[in-house]
C-alpha cells in the first residue's frame, strides 16, 4: 500500500469514527474508575443569619414581579374530629444568589410546600426556539415533596453575597423541619431536613429542554457515581431501581443538572424511579443532610465541587480526555483575557500549528520528496512489472538515495489524530460554548452553522454552511497539493465532499478550527514546497 492510499485510510478513518462518535455522543456513559473524596462547597449546617432592613427593601431586576404570593389552603391533617381544618397563608421567599456583583441565581422557596419552586439561572438564556431570551427556569413543579403548611422568620427576600445565608422553615404541626443554606457564588445550597423519613427525592420534571430540536427521552438522563461513572437515559428508566451505593446522583442534560451529594455519609444509597417517559427523571439519595448543585455542567465549577463530578463533563476516553482537559485549560484559564470563543480557537488553531510544526514539517517533506520521485517510481515499476521481488529491492534502494520515508508522511498525521479527537471533545461538550457568539451569523459555536436554512430536513441537514463548505474547498486544495499516486486522484474529490457533509451537521466551532487548521497547513504546505525547490536547484 503505498503512502498516499495510506493517508487517505487514515483521513477517512478519522471522518468514520468522528461521525460515529457524533452520531452516538451523549448515549455513552464514562468508563472511568473513580476515586472517592468529599466536595468542597457548603458543608455544615448554619444558622439563619440577621438580615437588615436595608436587604430586604432592595431592588432587584431579577425578581419577578409576584414578590409576596397570598393564598390560603385549608389543611385538613391539622383538624381534629369536627374541629375546623387549619387555615394557611402562603408566602414566597425569593433568594438572589450573586457572584462579584452579578445575579447568577434567582430562587423561590414556597412555605406552602416548603420546597423550591422556581431556581432561575440568570447567566444562562433557554434557547429553545419560543423562548424568547427567557432565563433558563429549574422549575414549575415542586423540587421535593416535603409536606404542606409551614412558617418561617426568613424576610420576602434573601440576598446572598456576602457571607452565608439560610432559610428556615418548620411546618405547623411543629413535627419537621427544613433548612436551606446559600452561599455566594455557588449554584446551589445545602439542605437539613429534621422528622423526615431518610430518602430526600428529587421529582421529576424539574429541568426543562434547554435547547432546539432534540428527543426528550435521550435528552434527559439520570446519571450517578458508584465506583464508576453510569447513566441511563429517562427512556430507559422503566422502574424504580436502586442503584448501589453513590458519592453523588444526579439528573441531567447535556449542558446543565442537579446533583445530589450525601452529607451525612461519603456514600448513601441512590435511587432512580420510573417510568421515565420525556421529561427530566425523579433521583433519590438515603440522607437527609445533603448538597445539591443546580447549574451548568461546567467542568472548573465541578472539579471544585470534588466528589469526582467533574467527570460528567464527556472528554472521552482516557488518553483523549486527557489531551483534552490540557485544550480546555489552555482556552478558559490561558485565553481567559479573550472574550470571544471564536476568537480562541482560532488563537488554539495557530497554537497548535506551531506546536505540531516539527511533526508536521517531518511529514510534509516526506510526502513532497515523494512526489518528486513518482517518475522514478513509476519507471521501476515498468521495468520491473513481472518480477515484483525485484521491484521492492529497486523502490527500497530509490528510498535510500533519494532520502524518502515511505512511511514519513503517514505517522507523524496518524500521531496528531488524539488532537483532533480530544478538541473535538471539548468544543462539543463544553457549556462555555453553548450560545457562544462568533460574527455576522454565526451566533452559537455548539450548534452547526446554517446560512441557507432548508424548509424541510433534506439528507439528515437542517441548511446548508458557508463555513463548512469554506473547509471542504481548503481541503480541497490541501487534497491538490500533496496527491502523490495519480490513481487515488478521485479521492481529492470524494473526501472533501464528504467531509464538508459532515462538518455541516458538527458544532460551528469545530468547523471553525478545522478551516483555520486547513489554512495554516495549506500555507505551511507551499512554505516547505519552495525550500524543496530551492534546495533542488542548488
Amino acid at each position: 500500500m503505498s503512502d498516499q492510499k495510506r493517508l487517505l485510510l487514515a483521513a477517512a478513518l478519522m471522518a468514520l469514527v468522528l461521525f460515529v462518535s457524533w452520531q452516538f455522543m451523549g448515549r455513552q456513559s464514562e468508563r472511568t474508575t473513580v476515586q472517592t473524596g468529599q466536595g468542597t462547597a457548603v458543608q455544615a449546617q448554619q444558622q439563619v443569619p440577621v438580615i437588615t432592613q436595608a436587604d430586604s427593601s432592595r431592588s432587584d431586576t431579577s425578581l419577578q414581579s409576584d414578590t409576596t404570593s397570598r393564598t390560603v389552603i385549608a389543611d385538613d391533617s391539622l383538624g381534629v374530629g369536627n374541629a375546623e381544618p387549619a387555615v394557611h397563608e402562603e408566602r414566597i421567599i425569593h433568594v438572589v444568589i450573586r457572584d462579584e456583583g452579578r445575579d447568577i441565581v434567582a430562587a423561590r422557596i414556597s412555605t406552602l410546600s416548603g420546597s423550591i419552586e422556581s431556581w432561575r439561572l440568570m447567566l444562562y438564556e433557554n434557547l429553545t426556539e419560543e423562548s424568547d431570551g427567557r432565563r433558563i427556569d429549574l422549575g414549575g413543579a415542586t423540587w421535593i415533596d416535603q409536606g404542606w403548611g409551614f412558617e418561617t422568620s426568613a424576610p420576602d427576600t434573601v440576598f446572598v453575597e456576602e457571607g452565608v445565608r439560610s432559610v428556615f422553615l418548620t411546618e405547623i404541626s411543629g413535627e419537621r423541619s427544613i433548612e436551606y443554606t446559600f452561599t455566594p457564588g455557588f449554584y446551589g445550597f445545602h439542605v437539613q431536613r429534621e422528622g423526615y423519613d431518610q430518602v430526600l427525592i428529587l421529582n421529576s420534571g424539574i429541568i426543562p429542554i434547554t435547547e432546539s430540536k432534540v428527543t426528550p427521552g435521550s435528552y434527559f438522563k439520570a446519571q450517578w457515581n458508584a465506583e464508576k461513572i453510569r447513566s441511563r437515559d429517562t427512556e430507559d428508566i422503566e422502574m424504580n431501581d436502586q442503584v448501589g451505593n453513590v458519592q453523588w446522583i444526579s439528573a441531567r442534560t447535556k449542558y446543565f443538572g442537579i446533583i445530589l451529594l450525601p452529607r451525612s455519609y461519603e456514600r448513601a444509597y441512590g435511587y432512580v424511579y420510573g417510568p421515565g417517559g420525556d421529561v427530566s427523571p425523579s433521583i433519590g439519595i438515603q440522607d437527609n443532610n445533603v448538597l445539591v448543585y443546580a447549574g451548568p455542567l461546567d467542568y472548573g465549577t465541578l472539579r471544585e465541587l470534588g466528589s469526582n463530578t467533574h467527570l460528567m463533563v464527556d472528554f472521552g476516553w482516557p488518553v483523549i480526555r486527557d489531551i483534552g482537559r490540557l485544550l480546555f485549560w489552555f482556552c478558559t484559564a490561558v485565553l481567559s483575557f479573550v472574550g470571544n470563543w471564536g476568537l480562541k480557537i482560532i488563537i488554539l488553531s495557530v497554537v497548535l500549528k506551531v506546536v505540531l510544526m516539527p511533526l508536521t514539517t517531518k511529514s510534509f517533506r516526506s510526502m513532497a520528496k515523494l512526489k518528486q520521485v513518482q517518475p522514478k517510481m513509476k519507471e521501476l515499476q515498468e521495468k520491473y512489472r513481472s518480477d515484483p521481488k525485484a521491484l521492492q529491492s529497486a523502490m527500497q534502494k530509490l528510498y535510500r538515495e533519494e532520502g524518502v520515508n515511505p512511511l514519513g508522511g503517514c505517522l507523524p498525521m496518524l500521531m496528531q489524530m488524539p488532537v483532533f479527537f480530544a478538541l473535538y471533545r471539548v468544543l462539543a461538550n463544553s457549556v462555555q460554548l453553548r450560545g457562544a457568539d462568533f460574527m455576522l451569523w454565526i451566533r452559537d459555536l455548539s450548534t452547526p452553522e446554517i446560512l441557507i436554512p432548508f424548509q424541510t430536513p433534506m439528507l439528515g441537514l437542517d441548511g446548508i454552511g458557508l463555513l463548512a463548505v469554506l473547509m471542504g474547498v481548503s481541503m480541497f486544495l490541501q487534497q491538490k497539493m500533496t496527491t502523490v499516486d495519480q490513481s487515488q486522484k478521485s479521492m481529492t474529490y470524494i473526501l472533501p465532499v464528504f467531509m464538508t457533509y459532515l462538518f455541516m451537521r458538527f458544532p460551528a466551532g469545530l468547523t471553525l478550527y478545522w478551516f483555520m487548521n486547513n489554512i495554516l497547513t495549506i500555507g505551511h504546505q507551499k512554505m516547505i514546497n519552495s525550500k524543496l525547490e530551492a534546495e533542488k536547484q542548488v
